[in-house]
């Protein structure tokens, strides 16, 4: 039976023209932690020894492999992510959380960290719910969160359900306005990171983006690329607070213009830049009379 130093010479071996050391470990501690149920520092601490019986399965540490050298990002493989502190199950269904989607996240938790009443939030296209769930976790709200495809509603529920927090979700085509949700609901709160990548710049992207996840999650025609956002500007015409906000991530090759597309319908629209200094996120309030 091999050692899990072993194993992870496998990995080291398989995966060096795919990832770096650094990346290969990450995904070896995390897979070793999920198939052995235990924590990494035990793991690295035992993993010149020999397992007994049958803990460690080398079949699974194969198929994981196999899934790898093929591709298949890691978080897939795995079966979860790490998102704003919280553990986010994830899978072909949905989008893998980015850290650009913390950021929004982040964002938000610092401008409203001070407010003591409860906030209403809707999150539009929440694929996986990480970001609905975060907010969830980290303000005092009642969150709602709206998403076209089934399976993936199913699995954010799971992940609500996980890191222990309310959300209200909802399946619903954001794009067809005669199937929105229709009710008295006014927001203070909505936030979105919709498919904004258009098709032609497929070409340039990791073949492991395009190959495995949800192309409906990430990508909008060359001639539209905005076309959700301007369902997003309709969505909270119609059904934000007056003193409300709305917080988008963007293609950071499209933030002038998705900026400009907001101006036209509000008095005060910023674009940020995330952590690498790309222009990636608007915040846009007060409607224009």
């Amino acid at each position: 039976m091999k050692s899990l130093a072993e194993i992870r010479n496998e990995f080291i071996k398989n995966l060096s023209s795919q990832y770096t050391l650094k990346e290969i470990d990450i995904i070896f501690y995390a897979l070793a932690e999920t198939y052995l149920h235990k924590d990494k520092i035990t793991l690295k601490l035992g993993l010149d020894e020999m397992q007994e019986d049958s803990q460690i399965k080398p079949t699974l540490f194969q198929t994981a492999l196999f899934h790898l050298i093929s591709g298949m990002p890691y978080q897939y493989v795995v079966g979860y992510t790490e998102f704003y502190g919280c553990k986010i199950s994830v899978n072909p269904h949905v989008l893998i959380p980015r850290p650009e989607t913390e950021e929004l996240v982040s964002w938000i938790c610092n401008d409203f960290e001070n407010k003591n009443e409860e906030l209403n939030i809707i999150d539009l296209c929440s694929g996986s719910g990480c970001i609905a769930i975060a907010l969830a976790k980290n303000l005092k709200a009642k969150v709602s969160a709206l998403e076209i495809d089934e399976k993936a509603i199913n699995l954010a529920k799971k992940n609500a359900e996980s890191n222990q927090v309310q959300v209200d979700f909802i399946q619903a085509d954001l794009l067809n306005t005669g199937h929105l949700i229709k009710n008295t609901e006014k927001y203070d709160i909505i936030v979105s990171n919709p498919p904004y990548i258009r098709e032609y710049e497929k070409e340039g992207m990791e073949s492991r983006v395009v190959n495995y996840e949800p192309s409906k999650a990430l990508f909008v025609p060359d001639n539209d690329p905005l076309v959700f956002y301007r369902s997003i500007i309709d969505f909270s015409l119609k059904n934000m607070k007056p003193q409300g906000r709305v917080y988008v991530e963007i293609n950071q090759d499209l933030g002038e213009k998705t900026r400009q597309l907001f101006l036209e319908y509000f008095n005060y629209v910023e674009l940020k830049q995330d952590i690498s200094g790309n222009f990636r996120m608007i915040k846009a309030k007060e409607i224009a009379s």
